[in-house]
């Protein structure tokens, strides 16, 4: 499956220092790696679906809720999918990260350790983000869709064999494909009186489908960009961090870079130039992710990058 990304036309506005060509790395990186992430997520979501039965879904229906079992599974998938897949994509994109700043391409002793405790440590903590709001997320969904709004309206059969292709999706998208299905019900029945209920539902069901899936490609398409970016801006910091470890550079400030055009949001426009200590977070909120705020991304699909700045350069005295 191959996703293309068009990016739009927006008008750029100049910077100082090597903001424009971290970017330009960055940007790249997104744009050729992003493809495997897509593809093992929605690759993921499919066999979720069909490994729940249809006599589940049915119970859940008459029920109102999907038994805790069933998230447990989940949880348990998806740990097993940051293990087996998303960590070694995770680790790809800190190693490319790492040689991403000026700053260090000119240091020829330079090497980057990807399995160094602060690393490892934040890839655990990562993974367990990752997982937890994964499946709190897919709970929100079906808990939506088990709503006694919705289950008062449709039948028992009619919503068990719905929910199934909406495996995988958000609260909002769920809703969204749930009402996108209605309005194809209703369509049908106005222009169609004598085509049987069956048959209405069955053409909606499919229909839903296969809007289902465009909606697992974006949110597929979300993740992959926003998970490689915190580890490709994470490498950054740690490339940056093992350089110093290894005495080639020394004090170093960072600036927080945007891509500089009109379709920044408000939150990373304030955050343009902003000049910091290493160790000192930038100051964006959200309920996103639970990071540091180290380095970006500070929202899903941000694109914005660090720049890394030598303020108090090493000192070497020779010998006598």
């Amino acid at each position: 499956m191959a996703i293309r990304i068009y990016p739009k036309k927006h008008i750029k506005k100049a910077r100082a220092g090597n903001g424009e060509e971290i970017l330009k790395r960055l940007e790249e990186y997104l744009k050729n790696g992003s493809g495997k992430p897509i593809q093992i997520l929605c690759g993921f979501w499919k066999d979720q679906s069909e490994a729940i039965t249809y006599q589940e879904l049915r119970e859940a229906v008459k029920e109102g809720f999907l038994n805790e079992a069933t998230f447990q599974e989940w949880s348990k998938d998806y740990s097993v999918l940051v293990r087996d897949q998303l960590s070694y994509l995770w680790k790809d994109a800190l190693a490319a990260g790492s040689v991403s700043q000026p700053i260090t391409a000119g240091l020829a002793a330079y090497t980057f350790n990807v399995e160094t405790p602060a690393i490892m440590t934040w890839i655990a903590g990562h993974s367990a983000e990752f997982v937890t709001a994964s499946v709190v997320e897919q709970k929100e969904a079906i808990k939506a869709l088990l709503a006694r709004s919705v289950v008062e309206r449709h039948s028992v059969d009619e919503l068990a064999r719905f929910i199934r292709p909406c495996i995988g999706l958000t609260k909002p998208q769920a809703k969204a494909n749930f009402r996108y299905y209605e309005n194809i019900v209703k369509t049908l029945k106005e222009q169609h009186p004598r085509m049987k209920q069956d048959s209405i539902q069955r053409k909606a069901r499919e229909a839903a489908a296969k809007y289902a899936e465009k909606q697992h490609r974006q949110r597929a398409l979300t993740i992959a960009m926003t998970e490689m970016a915190a580890a490709y801006n994470k490498g950054a910091d740690e490339g940056i961090r093992q350089a110093q470890e290894q005495n080639l550079i020394g004090k170093v400030i960072k600036r927080w870079s945007t891509s500089g055009d009109d379709a920044v949001c408000g939150q990373c426009n304030a955050l343009e130039g902003l000049e910091i200590a290493m160790d000192s977070a930038f100051p964006f909120k959200g309920n996103w992710h639970t990071g540091d705020n180290l380095t970006p991304p500070a929202h899903p699909r941000c694109a914005c990058a660090v720049e890394y700045i030598e303020e108090s350069p090493l000192v070497y005295v020779k010998e006598n």
